[in-house]
């Protein structure tokens, strides 16, 4: 066995073991369940959402939870379009329902951040969820989230899906979903070793005491990833906990992007924000961008290496999904297991220089610029 040959397998072999130690993660932890109906807000940040925030608010107001226990802040980022006459229309006919509008972007911020950020003043829930308006969510969200909040947990994140079963959706949705489910496997097996390395941003709650405890997203500093650099003051600053439950019940839908350049967007978005993850989560994605890159390396030795390290790469991370859409009810994404595959290798090199080089994102009308340190740069927003 020459050095090349050694090399490779040695990685495959670190992209093996991090991704069962992964797995293990998903099933050490068994979060406790309580039974308590505290006050909620629910917290959605929209800008130009015109089309989707409807659906938004009615599948909130279908909630299980008490009327009288939860309420809804729309906050309205600016919005060019009928978002703010939809989200006014729905305070006046619904008294869970409170408009609020945002005139300005606070130093130091992203816009969402912002936008929360001033939100969260007029909250009155001890628990505060957050969701985007491009999602639904089932009746049972916010009394299964809630129940989740046992004395030692300060924070929890649930699953995103993007296509759903009962209705029409294209290949393209489907492996979307299955990302998105890949990557929140990652993270619910993270936190269930104690280490939490991410959490999505539409899906998650947290307890307003906790968000006081650290000084709110106002002593966060500028982050693209507001949601993962809560989730980790929380973590670190607090005694309190972050879980991540596999758990159907809190599984919401959102919307996948619709083409390709809106997907590489989103993306980019995601891979810059991996500039401000901790040791763990970078080392995952290293991993991941070696393990693949060695499988290229094995064409220079022998095919027979390459089927090898593709079928166990493959195989590692099909256990991942397998696991997730098992626990979610979503076995029919495995079908296109496959072109997963496929994909999940290219982006894998397609996104890894982005998170070590300089790089420019635009979201909701905002460019971000870092630098080659991961300094955010430069912030341009056309609103302000």
């Amino acid at each position: 066995m020459n050095i090349l040959t050694a090399t490779i397998l040695l990685i495959i072999l670190l992209y093996v073991i991090s991704s069962l130690v992964l797995f293990c993660g998903i099933f050490r932890r068994r979060p406790a369940r309580v039974s308590q109906q505290p006050f909620v807000s629910v917290l959605i940040a929209a800008r130009n959402e015109e089309k989707r925030i409807p659906q938004c608010l009615e599948s909130l107001l279908h909630s299980q939870y008490p009327a009288d226990k939860f309420e809804i802040l729309m906050i309205d980022d600016h919005s060019t379009d009928q978002t703010r006459n939809i989200a006014e229309g729905f305070s006046r006919q619904h008294p869970q329902v409170r408009f609020i509008s945002i005139s300005r972007r606070l130093e130091n911020m992203s816009g969402k951040a912002s936008a929360l950020c001033q939100g969260i003043i007029h909250a009155r829930g001890e628990i505060i969820l957050m969701t985007d308006a491009d999602c639904q969510v089932p009746p049972g969200w916010i009394p299964q989230m809630v129940s989740y909040f046992a004395p030692n947990v300060g924070l929890v994140g649930g699953f995103t899906l993007l296509s759903q079963r009962e209705k029409t959706s294209t290949t393209f949705a489907k492996i979307q979903t299955l990302d998105w489910m890949y990557l929140l496997t990652v993270g619910a097996g993270a936190a269930g070793l104690g280490k939490p390395v991410s959490i999505i941003g539409n899906n998650f709650a947290f307890r307003r005491a906790a968000y006081d405890a650290v000084g709110g997203y106002e002593k966060l500093g500028f982050s693209i990833i507001e949601d993962f650099a809560l989730m980790r003051a929380i973590d670190e600053r607090t005694p309190l906990q972050a879980i991540f439950p596999l758990d159907p019940q809190i599984a919401i839908t959102s919307e996948p992007a619709t083409n390709w350049r809106e997907f590489y967007e989103q993306r980019q978005r995601w891979a810059v924000g991996g500039k401000e993850v901790g040791l763990l989560a970078k080392w995952l994605m290293m991993t991941a961008f070696f393990g693949h890159l060695a499988c290229l390396f094995a064409f220079f030795i022998a095919v027979k290496l390459v089927i090898i390290c593709f079928a166990v790469l493959a195989g590692v991370d099909f256990l991942l999904i397998w696991q997730s859409t098992r626990k979610l009810g979503r076995r029919d994404l495995l079908a296109i297991f496959p072109l997963f595959e496929i994909y999940y290798f290219l982006y894998s090199f397609l996104f890894a220089p982005t998170v070590l080089l300089p790089a420019t994102v635009r979201w909701k009308g905002i460019h971000y610029r870092w630098n080659l340190r991961g300094k955010i740069k430069q912030v341009k927003d056309g609103t302000t």
